[in-house]
């Protein structure tokens, strides 16, 4: 009895390491079409793609403006981002991250 519990003490221990590590959410880079604060809903239109690509934007989703932490209604349409997200085996994929910049570029100024 003892030899079967240590047994399966070892197998439980030797594979929690691999389990630990989440999944690294994927990038996806466009221009964003818009945000809807009341369904949270995020739509970019990547270059390569025929399709918008929609996402659920959840409480703890970060948006980042020219490198500093901001709010969700800070994005406007058109604007050039990179969008962070997750699939879930079940349900729509959600955004872990917004990152835009929208200071003007030196020749543009």
């Amino acid at each position: 009895m003892k030899v079967m519990l240590a047994a399966a003490a070892l197998v439980f221990l030797s594979t929690a390491d691999s389990w630990a590590q989440p999944p690294r959410a994927r990038e996806l880079c466009g221009v964003i079409q818009a945000i809807d604060l009341q369904t949270h809903t995020l739509t970019i239109q990547p270059p390569k793609r025929d399709q918008p690509f929609a996402a659920i934007c959840k409480h703890d989703t970060k948006f980042i403006r020219n490198r500093k932490f901001t709010e969700a209604a800070a994005i406007k349409g058109g604007l050039r981002g990179f969008v962070y997200y997750r699939s879930p085996l079940f349900g729509k994929p959600f955004v872990t991250k917004v990152v835009w910049n929208n200071t003007p570029t030196d020749h543009e100024r």
